[in-house]
Formats: structure tokens, C-alpha cells, sequence
């Protein structure tokens, strides 16, 4: 993509918006994931479940096996432990994890929820980052993951005057199309210059609702939405 500080050719226009005024702005990230999958994977494992739970006391009450038994309560727990997984990322897991801008320190801030599959037993934590815009670049990939697959624009956090990218992190999924207007209004309203106000898509999709992102920490709510001087804009979508 062409490196932020250029000149951008392609018009600006978002996917989605969260909230945008002079000093900072929102947009949504979101995964490209099947989430009715999940909650298909928590019934059927659930049934599984009961019908390996009702087998294995039929066959314990049938021969008294130590090796049954050592069997079926590994069994049993990792029927529980898919069955708790299935439920925790339908129902718990936040799907909306924001991307923030503030053109007024030159920084971008992001918000991830992290799900660790092999432990659903564990508190899946956020992590919320800081990096300085001048270090951005971004890139467009595409990936051939069944349910997660397309096209994606990623951003590339280098160190300093270097190329050498140090960490990565997706913005959104969406059309090549898309993903180039997006990048280019991203670039324009850290520059200052004029960019719609307005989305192409409005509203929250289906698929997010309920659950968005957790609360950003109270330190970094504070910085992401104010200017160095502490100039803030409490009207969301409008100038300040």
C-alpha cells in the first residue's frame, strides 16, 4: 500500500465507523468468523457429552474397570472442556475489538482479545497497544484460511526509518477495492485533509451483536481521546 505520509490516489471512503471528530477516531475490527458455528459446536458437543457421560456409567456399572474409568473421566473432561470452549466463544467473547486514530498525537491504538483454544479453562485476556503512526505501513494480504480466509489489510509496525517490521496486526477484511479506500481515508484524516463523514455500511452488522469490546483502561481511554494539550471532542461525529 502506498506508505502513509504519500499522497493518496484512491478515494477515501470506511467500511464501517464507530465514532470521528477532529481529534480521534473509531473503527470497528472485526473477525471474518462463522459465529454460528460456534453456538451449532456447543449444542452438538453438549449432546455428545450426555450421551458419552449416560454410556460411561452404563459400561462402569456393567464391569467395574479401572482402566474404564481413568478412561471415561478423561473423556468426560475433554467433552467439558470443547463444550465450555463452544459456549465461552459464542456467548462471552467480545467480536467487536476497535481500532483507534488520534491525528493529534500521531498514534494509533488497538484492541485485541485473545483466546487461547487449547485452555478454555483460563481468562482470555486483552491486550491494548499504543504505536506511533509515522511507524505504519500498510499492507494487503490474502489468505485461503477456510473461515477466515480473503482479502485483509494489515499494518506493519516497523522500527523506526527502518522496514523492519517488529509486529503485525489486521485493520479489517473486506475487497481490494475496499481495503484501498480504507487505507487511503485512514492516511488522509491523519493528515489533517478532508474525508467523508459517513461509512458506506452503518449501524453494528448482526453477527456482532451483543457483545462488543470490553472497556479500554482508563489511562489509555484518556489519551487515545484527547490532544496533548488535553483538548477533547465529547461529541461523537462531530467537529470539535
Amino acid at each position: 500500500m502506498p506508505e502513509n505520509n504519500q499522497s493518496q490516489l484512491v478515494p477515501p471512503q470506511l467500511i464501517w465507523l464507530n465514532t470521528k471528530n477532529t481529534i480521534w477516531m473509531e473503527i470497528p475490527r472485526y473477525e471474518g468468523v462463522v459465529w454460528g458455528g460456534g453456538l451449532f459446536g456447543a449444542i452438538l458437543s453438549l449432546l455428545v457429552l450426555l450421551f458419552y457421560f449416560l454410556l460411561t456409567l452404563f459400561m462402569i456399572g456393567y464391569e467395574q474397570d479401572l482402566n474404564i474409568i481413568i478412561t471415561s473421566i478423561i473423556g468426560d473432561f475433554i467433552l467439558i472442556s470443547l463444550t465450555v470452549m463452544f459456549f465461552k466463544c459464542y456467548f462471552f467473547a467480545a467480536r467487536d475489538q476497535p481500532t483507534r486514530l488520534n491525528r493529534k498525537r500521531k498514534k494509533i491504538y488497538t484492541f485485541d482479545y485473545k483466546r487461547k483454544w487449547w485452555n478454555p479453562w483460563s481468562k482470555w485476556p486483552t491486550t491494548v497497544k499504543a504505536y506511533h503512526w509515522a511507524d505504519i505501513h500498510g499492507e494487503m494480504r490474502f489468505s485461503s484460511d477456510r473461515y477466515t480466509g480473503g482479502f485483509q489489510l494489515f499494518a506493519s509496525v516497523c522500527q523506526p526509518g527502518t522496514l523492519n517490521v517488529v509486529e503485525r496486526f489486521q485493520i479489517a477484511s473486506g475487497s481490494p477495492a475496499q481495503l484501498q479506500q480504507l487505507w487511503s481515508y485512514l492516511c488522509l484524516y491523519m493528515k489533517g485533509e478532508p474525508v467523508p463523514d459517513e461509512a458506506v455500511n452503518k449501524g453494528r452488522p448482526d453477527f456482532w451483536c451483543p457483545r462488543k469490546a470490553d472497556k479500554w483502561p482508563e489511562a489509555m481511554e484518556r489519551e487515545s481521546t484527547t490532544a496533548p494539550d488535553g483538548e477533547q471532542c465529547s461529541v461523537p461525529h462531530q467537529k470539535c
